[in-house]
């Protein structure tokens, strides 16, 4: 088992899942984004579960119904294929029909060893939403900030100033709401309930825990991550967040807790093409560092970055070599979430992030030839100064 969670924002529901799967049986050698080596010599020795590729654990069924899973792969992936076919017919789901399928599925026999989190969405009227949740385990247990007094097997629930209402299970569970609780302070030109506030919050969250991973293997040493899909509700539907661009940049901090200017060493860009999730991982060993009309851009050229491309099929896709691969990755993108990693002479980490959407931040990636991210200098010193004013307390 590995981490689902959700984030419930004003009546707004986003979904959450890593994209980790493990098994006792691999010793072969693994690849996740965030890094170019193979992990596992640096996991701890007593872990029971090793790493063995990525997969999708989150499915939509029809458009108002959203379920994301964790646990044993047999068991998940019986449950979604009749849960699939159950509903093939209806138009529309109702939560008494989710209710009654899970009432005749006998859980406690057919999914002891697994986990799931279905929401499901009515429109009441045109402005507001009815959301439904439905748990497995249907334990739960509410988490004190402070102590994180997490419990396995059960749903754990806590309460946060940015993310209201978390819920999450699975091994990670104890780390996620770790870096919840340590959100710390939220800027944003959005208002509560507003649906853009919610895509920023949660893609900021995203973006520090895949630079947490590459800095310190944070997530993977508890057997979970490699990567995150999200869900959200478009007012329509659910769709899952996708053409967006994960940066992480690496700076360090001086005697006087100056950062001076990160460098953008890993970009991560996620696409969906016929529901197969492609992620491209650029790794930059060396850019041209230019600044002009207000924007800082870093500039890479062939052979001075390296380019991975990961594959992550849903469970219940039977051969992957069904799905042409598209020819070209090359992408642009407004739609960037920048984390940071800026480390003091006593390996300290501090971790901000920042979501942005139009101009501000853009990425150009034309794959084999170059690539380019354009910053606007304003955030960047906004995320100095930041920095330099935490220093102290690090």
């Amino acid at each position: 088992m590995t981490l689902i969670a959700s984030t419930l924002n004003h009546q707004m529901p986003f979904l959450m899942s890593d994209l980790l799967w493990s098994s006792e049986q691999s010793n072969e050698p693994v690849r996740f984004p965030t890094n170019i080596f193979d992990p596992s010599p640096y996991l701890p020795a007593d872990q029971e579960n090793k790493p063995i590729k990525l997969g999708q654990k989150m499915y939509f069924i029809k458009d108002k119904v959203c379920i994301v899973f964790a646990g044993l792969s047999e068991e998940i992936l019986n449950f979604l294929t009749l849960m699939k076919h159950s509903f093939n017919g209806y138009d529309e789901i109702t939560k008494e029909d989710i209710h009654r399928f899970l009432q005749k599925y006998k859980l406690h026999r057919n999914f002891r060893d697994s986990a799931f989190f279905i929401v499901h969405v009515k429109n009441s009227t045109a402005t507001s939403i009815e959301v439904s949740q439905f748990y497995s385990p249907s334990e739960t247990n509410m988490v004190d900030p402070v102590q994180l007094n997490t419990e396995e097997g059960s749903w754990n629930i806590m309460y946060n100033d940015i993310y209201e209402k978390v819920s999450a299970c699975g091994d990670g569970t104890k780390g996620f709401l770790n870096v919840i609780k340590q959100a710390g302070e939220l800027r944003t030109r959005f208002q509560q309930g507003d649906f853009m506030r919610a895509v920023q919050t949660n893609t900021i969250l995203i973006a520090k825990l895949l630079t947490l991973e590459r800095v310190s293997l944070y997530t993977l040493k508890e057997n979970w991550g490699g990567g995150f899909e999200t869900a959200y509700y478009t007012g329509e539907k659910f769709e899952k967040i996708h053409e967006i661009a994960y940066v992480i940049n690496h700076g360090q901090f001086d005697i006087s807790g100056d950062i001076g200017l990160p460098i953008p060493i890993l970009i991560m860009y996620y696409k969906y093409v016929r529901d197969v999730l492609y992620i491209v991982a650029v790794e930059v060993r060396k850019y041209a560092i230019r600044e002009t009309g207000g924007f800082v851009t870093f500039t890479s050229l062939a052979g001075d970055f390296l380019t991975t491309l990961y594959e992550v099929e849903g469970i219940d896709v039977a051969n992957i070599e069904d799905y042409e691969l598209p020819s070209d990755f090359s992408f642009i993108t407004d739609k960037v979430s920048m984390g940071y990693s800026l480390i003091t002479d006593k390996n300290v980490i501090y971790n901000p992030a920042f979501f942005n959407l139009g101009v501000g931040v853009s990425i150009n990636f034309q794959q084999g030839k170059s690539i380019e991210i354009s910053i606007l200098k304003e955030f960047i010193e906004e995320i100095r100064n930041s920095s330099k004013e935490v220093f102290p307390n690090l």
